[in-house]
């Protein structure tokens, strides 16, 4: 009920953000979730201008992502014959990527492919042209790397670590909270990299034997693991003076000859 009195209300008061953000949050409730991606569309039309990326409910669109990626796993594990054939390519999530929206859907594969298009369209033609955040980013690249798009999912992840603490840790930073929480992320960008990094070089080599092109912001096979080695080699710079002697040094140690 609620739901639809918003709804009607939205008709005579249509620049009204506050009633948007009700009715997105009301619509996830009750599995609406097509108008929900709208409504955060619109308070982000109406708002990011002033607030920026607060103008983004994170949790929401981490849901979105979630229900339309579990409808595709769980038609994976468990084929629904009403649904239609998944595309051939593998759609897998890192290992390393963690969210805490805890969605639970009982969308078919069907259903999830159709809310599919309207996500994307709230990421690419609304998000992404107002806002950055690294959430965003992750959100992004974990509906993209269900697609099998590897290498702009990569991308997307890069571009989530440039937003993160450990790459924002100033040099001298002596916090050993901060040094610890930007250690964990050094280690899910590498783990990420190690994941997806040879299925972008796979998928950029196929593209260059068909095109002869080389236009690739992943490049040749094996960039992964050179920009994975680069994050790494920044990240102990830049903390090296005051954590050296810090027993979880060990990790970056390991990390950088497993590399």
């Amino acid at each position: 009920l609620a739901f639809r009195a918003l709804k009607i209300g939205l008709k005579h008061s249509y620049e009204n953000w506050r009633m948007w953000m009700n009715y997105m949050v009301i619509a996830m409730d009750v599995g609406e979730f097509a108008e929900a991606a709208r409504a955060q569309a619109r308070v982000v039309e109406e708002r990011a201008d002033k607030v920026g990326a607060a103008a983004v409910d994170e949790d929401v669109v981490d849901r979105l992502v979630d229900v339309i990626v579990q409808a595709q796993i769980a038609h994976e594990e468990k084929p629904d014959p009403a649904d239609a054939d998944p595309q051939a390519a593998a759609k897998t999530l890192s290992a390393a990527e963690d969210t805490n929206s805890g969605a639970i859907t009982n969308l078919s594969l069907s259903e999830g492919a159709r809310l599919r298009p309207r996500v994307l369209d709230l990421f690419e033609r609304t998000l992404l042209q107002r806002v950055a955040s690294e959430r965003i980013y992750r959100a992004y690249a974990r509906l993209i790397a269900s697609e099998g798009r590897w290498r702009d999912a990569v991308r997307c992840y890069l571009d989530a670590y440039r937003l993160s603490k450990a790459a924002t840790l100033e040099k001298g930073e002596s916090d050993k909270t901060k040094f610890l929480e930007a250690l964990v992320e050094v280690e899910e960008i590498v783990d990420i990299l190690r994941n997806f990094g040879p299925r972008a070089d796979k998928e950029v080599a196929t593209r260059e034997s068909e095109t002869q092109e080389n236009d690739s912001p992943v490049g040749r096979t094996g960039k992964w693991q050179m920009q994975a080695r680069s994050i790494v080699r920044s990240f102990a710079a830049r903390t090296r003076e005051t954590f050296e002697d810090s027993p979880e040094w060990g990790r970056i140690v390991q990390l950088q000859e497993e590399l």
